[in-house]
């Protein structure tokens, strides 16, 4: 394992304690790790059990993306609570190609590793895209440490904030459900996703 990578991590991580924002801390901390691991894109996403679906609390690219969570690597992740490693997409049958085609965004390869909460429980998936050359076993391991160090604190922010899901009017999620699923009902525009009970 790159020794100095997970040094900084570490480094980083524990800054986390002493944040009085743990929003910042845990912002921070993501983008020390898409620095680290040398990848375009990272992502966090929580997961909503009763509404069978994740949605990007930290996205890149994206203000909100809301997607059912049994599709992609992200629903592997999030049903069986393991760590998804993809090196070419378009070679993997989970790879969900419809948020492609939604955000114009071309990907490659990804790094999906779960968010557990202090009962092990699926808080949600960090995702890692893009990264120049392959995912390595190291990568795994460092994306896996980024996980223990921001699981404690996003359990936090979540218990905080509102229990239930609040959907509003406006424009600033993306959708990305099967045609099949879609609820005729539901707003035309999204406004805000507030956090929700887990």
């Amino acid at each position: 394992m790159n020794i100095e990578k997970v040094k900084e991590l570490k480094k980083i991580g524990s800054l986390l304690l002493d944040c009085g924002n743990l929003e910042k801390g845990i912002t921070i901390l993501t983008h020390k790790l898409k620095e680290l691991l040398e990848v375009e894109r990272v992502s966090i996403f929580i997961y909503t059990q009763s509404a069978n679906m994740v949605w990007t609390y930290l996205a890149d690219g994206v203000e909100k993306l809301v997607l059912p969570a049994d599709k992609g690597v992200v629903g592997y992740v999030v049903k069986n609570k393991t760590i998804k490693k993809v090196n070419d997409t378009s070679k993997e049958p989970l790879f969900y190609r419809e948020v492609d085609k939604i955000t114009g965004y071309h990907t490659k390869n990804i790094l999906a590793v779960p968010l557990l909460n202090s009962e092990g429980d699926l808080l949600g998936v960090v995702q890692l895209l893009n990264k120049s050359s392959r995912f390595t076993r190291d990568d795994i391991n460092i994306a896996y440490l980024f996980s223990k160090y921001i699981s404690p604190p996003l359990e936090i922010l979540l218990s905080e904030q509102s229990r239930s899901l609040k959907i509003e009017e406006d424009g600033d999620i993306i959708w990305c459900f099967r045609k099949d699923n879609i609820d005729k009902k539901r707003p035309k525009y999204i406004k805000s996703l507030q956090f929700y009970s887990i």
